[in-house]
């Protein structure tokens, strides 16, 4: 079924900084967006010097400078939803590229539930290796997600993602009411969605709003991803779910996904991969528990 045009009560932020080609893709179907829904769309640039800011004006979208010491997840996508008028405000980062063409639309039909607080998107890499599809598979499904708010809270357990704001829209009273933390360095998303299922509200996944989306990351750059995301973590006391016993569970699931993909000659590769995750990780929890540990 296809939904109908018309205008959507949606603005879209992203946060950019030399972007590149990815992002001009991604602000020539943010422009078509515009036309289709009349939704608002507001770039916030830190600095950009290879012309990310330009193209975006070029397509006709608004854009907000700001100085890169300026920049923080949370502290910037505050700032833009400070600066937009939309009853859902929707994230998307500037390597992202829906292809569900009137995902704006599916996003705000799931946000239209009163309890829902906030909604993330299927994303799906270009290309990927057997850990990613397996990252994918386990956290993007086919089929729908909610995460309910629960006495005891969420914590993050090994590998799994409870929102993401590569792909996701909020409802702008949530975010009012609960807004990102805005010193942390990392995972802005994550500690936003445990904080509102503390509050009582759902986060869910709509699988049927789909973004080409994922990372690739050198070994160094795989472990200081891990160490920034247990720091902010551990800052917060959102650690408990990453126990040995999970971390356990999770590879053994990760390594009979190997396995029956035919990949079984490349575990060696797949256990280096996921020390480094879990010692940078450990490493930034530490780090995060000290005083001073989320600065």
């Amino acid at each position: 079924m296809v939904a109908p045009e018309g205008p959507v009560d949606l603005a879209v932020v992203v946060p950019t900084r030399d972007g590149g080609a990815p992002f001009r893709r991604l602000a020539r179907h943010l422009a078509g967006l515009v036309a289709r829904f009349d939704v608002e769309v507001l770039i916030i640039d830190s600095g950009s010097t290879d012309g990310t800011p330009e193209a975006a004006e070029a397509a006709g979208l608004r854009v907000h400078r700001i100085a890169p010491e300026a920049f923080g997840h949370g502290r910037t996508r505050n700032l833009g939803v400070a600066m937009t008028r939309g009853a859902v405000v929707a994230f998307l980062t500037q390597d992202v590229l829906p292809v569900t063409p009137d995902w704006p639309r599916r996003f705000a039909a799931a946000l239209a539930e009163p309890s829902v607080a906030g909604v993330y998107g299927r994303q799906v890499p270009r290309d990927a290796t057997t850990m990613e599809m397996f990252f994918v598979s386990l956290n993007y499904p086919a089929t729908s997600l909610r995460y309910e708010p629960t006495p005891a809270g969420h914590h993050p357990r090994p590998g799994r993602v409870l929102f993401s704001n590569a792909f996701s829209a909020v409802r702008r009273d949530a975010v009012t009411r609960v807004p990102f933390h805005e010193s942390t360095p990392v995972s802005e998303d994550q500690l936003w969605a445990f904080d509102v299922l503390a509050a009582g509200q759902t986060v869910a996944y709509v699988p049927d709003a789909e973004a080409l989306h994922a990372h690739r990351y050198s070994t160094r750059g795989l472990f200081r991803r891990s160490y920034l995301i247990g720091r902010a973590l551990g800052a917060v006391g959102r650690t408990r779910g990453a126990t040995l016993g999970e971390s356990v569970r999770f590879l053994a699931d990760e390594v009979r996904y190997f396995v029956r993909q035919g990949h079984a000659h490349r575990l060696p590769g797949l256990l280096r991969y996921e020390f480094v995750r879990w010692a940078g990780f450990q490493a930034g929890c530490a780090r995060g528990r000290l005083p001073g540990g989320a600065s």
